[in-house]
C-alpha cells in the first residue's frame, strides 16, 4: 500500500468577481491519497483513493477514483466496483470521456475523473481490446457551490435539486462499448479507439430555476417554478422567442459593447439574489467516439472526434493536434514536448455549457532528466472569437525520496462577457503545495 499527504496554500490574486466571494488572499488545503492492491481468491482488489478539504470548505472532496475487484482468466478480465475509466488522448481538453464526471470546483489544473459504479468485462485478442462496460450508479460532478466559492457561476448552482430525464431506474444503469487496437503503419504506430456510449450524460444542463425558498416564495412553490421549467426544456421550448433567430455574432458584439462597470454591478446583483439559481440537469445521451494517436520517432499526432445525440438535439465535439519531443534540449540533459491542439464544439445554448468551442492550445513540457525528477509544464487556450486567455503553469520536483514540492498558477485574461471564462476572471491564483510520500 502506498500513501501520501499534501499541505497546499493557494493565492488568490484578486478578490472574487462576486460580493459574497473570498477576497485576495491565502487559502490553506490538506489532501491525502491511498492507493494499492491486494490479493484476494484468483484476483485482486484495487484501490485509489483521493480526498482533499479547505479552509472554505467549498472544494472538499471526496473521490474513490479505484476501488474494484479484478480477476483474469485467459484472454477475459472482469472487473466491478469503482473504476475511472479515461478514454482521452489530447493534452488539453479530452472530448472522449463520458463515463467518469469531472471535479469542477477546482477546474484549471487538470480534469480530475470521479470514480463510477460499473461492471467492466475485457476480451483481448491479436487485433485488439474489446470491451463491455454497465454502468450501475449515478455519480453527479462536482461544482463550486455557495456564496463563497470560487470557480462558480454568477448564478448559485444547486446539486440538491438536480432533476433527470431519466427515471431513477433508467439511470441506474447505462451502458457502454469500447475498442483499442495497435497497428504498425509504415515506419510509425498507430493506436486506434472506437466507443460508444448510451445512458445519463455525465454533463449538466443548468437550467433557470428556483435555489430557495425566500419571503412568499415558498419551498412548494420553488419546487413547482422547477417543474415547469424542466417540463418546458424537455418540450423543446425554443429560446429563439416565436421563431425569431438571434444571430450570435450580433450578440456578442452587443455583449462587447457593455460598460464593464455595469456588467459587473449587474452580476454581482444576479449573485446575490436569494431566489433565482442554476439547476442541474442530466439529459439521456447517446454518444459515438473515435481517437487515433500516430508515433514516429519523437513525433506524435492525435485525434478527437465525438457526436452526441440528445432529445434536445446532436452536435459534434472535436480535437486535432500533436507534439515533438526535443530530447537533450538544454545542455544535452532535458527533454522538451511541445503541444499544439485545436478544439471544437458546435453544441448549441441548450446543451451544457463548454468553454472550449473554437480554441486553439500551446503546450510545453521540459523534464531535467535528474534525480529530483524535475518537471516544468506551462500551457495556453486561446479562444478564437472572443480572444479571451486561459494560462496555466506547473513546477514539480523531489526533494528527497519521500517528499515533493509543487508550483501552480493560473490566470484567465477576458474583455467583456462574451466569453464563459469572464465569470471566473477574478479566480487567478498562484499555489505551492508540499507532498509526503509513505
Amino acid at each position: 500500500m502506498n500513501a501520501s499527504v499534501s499541505f497546499g496554500v493557494r493565492y488568490y490574486t484578486e478578490d472574487g468577481l462576486y460580493p459574497e466571494q473570498s477576497d485576495a488572499g491565502a487559502e490553506g488545503a490538506f489532501e491525502f491519497n491511498i492507493n494499492g492492491a491486494k490479493p484476494i481468491g484468483p484476483g485482486q482488489l484495487n484501490f485509489d483513493i483521493d480526498g482533499l478539504a479547505d479552509i472554505t470548505g467549498t472544494r472538499n472532496v471526496l473521490n474513490p477514483a479505484e476501488l474494484n475487484y479484478t480477476q483474469s482468466f485467459g484472454n477475459w478480465s472482469v472487473l466491478a466496483g469503482f473504476h475511472t475509466e479515461n478514454w482521452g488522448v489530447a493534452e488539453s481538453r479530452s472530448v472522449m470521456n463520458v463515463m467518469n464526471p469531472t471535479n469542477n470546483a477546482d477546474p484549471m489544473i487538470e480534469d480530475v475523473l470521479l470514480g463510477t459504479p460499473m461492471v467492466n468485462l475485457n476480451y483481448t485478442s491479436s487485433i485488439g481490446t474489446f470491451s463491455a462496460y454497465a454502468l450501475t450508479g449515478f455519480i453527479e460532478p462536482i461544482y463550486a457551490e455557495g456564496d463563497d466559492a470560487r470557480f462558480r457561476s454568477p448564478l448559485e448552482w444547486d446539486s440538491s435539486r438536480a432533476e433527470f430525464e431519466a427515471s431513477k431506474r433508467d439511470r441506474n444503469l447505462d451502458l457502454a462499448l469500447r475498442y483499442a487496437g495497435y497497428f504498425s503503419v509504415g515506419a510509425g504506430s498507430l493506436d486506434i479507439q472506437a466507443t460508444y456510449f448510451n445512458g445519463t450524460s455525465r454533463e449538466a444542463v443548468g437550467l433557470p430555476g428556483c435555489v430557495g425558498s425566500f419571503g412568499t416564495v415558498t419551498e412548494a412553490i420553488c419546487n413547482q417554478a422547477n417543474v415547469l421549467i424542466q417540463q418546458a426544456y424537455e418540450a423543446g421550448l425554443d429560446l429563439d422567442l416565436d421563431g425569431l433567430d438571434f444571430d450570435v455574432s450580433n450578440i456578442e458584439d452587443i455583449l462587447d459593447q457593455i460598460d464593464p462597470d455595469l456588467a459587473d454591478d449587474l452580476v454581482a446583483l444576479l449573485s446575490t439574489e436569494p431566489v433565482l439559481g442554476a439547476v442541474p440537469y442530466y439529459q439521456k445521451v447517446e454518444q459515438i467516439g473515435l481517437s487515433t494517436v500516430y508515433a514516429l520517432n519523437d513525433l506524435q499526432l492525435r485525434f478527437e472526434a465525438s457526436v452526441h445525440e440528445t432529445s434536445t438535439g446532436g452536435y459534434f465535439s472535436g480535437m486535432v493536434g500533436g507534439d515533438y519531443t526535443f530530447n537533450g534540449f538544454f545542455a544535452g540533459k532535458g527533454d522538451l514536448t511541445v503541444a499544439a491542439e485545436y478544439l471544437y464544439d458546435d453544441r448549441s445554448p441548450v446543451q451544457p455549457l463548454t468553454i472550449f468551442e473554437n480554441d486553439v492550445f500551446l503546450g510545453f513540457n521540459y523534464k531535467f532528466n535528474n534525480a529530483n525528477a524535475t518537471e516544468l509544464k506551462m500551457g495556453v487556450f486561446h479562444d478564437i472569437d472572443s480572444k479571451a486567455r486561459l494560462y496555466t503553469m506547473g513546477v514539480s520536483s523531489r526533494l528527497t525520496d519521500e517528499t515533493s514540492i509543487e508550483f501552480n498558477a493560473t490566470h484567465v485574461d477576458t474583455q467583456g462577457y462574451n466569453d464563459p471564462l469572464a465569470f471566473i476572471g477574478n479566480d487567478s491564483f498562484m499555489e505551492l503545495k508540499f507532498t509526503s510520500y509513505f
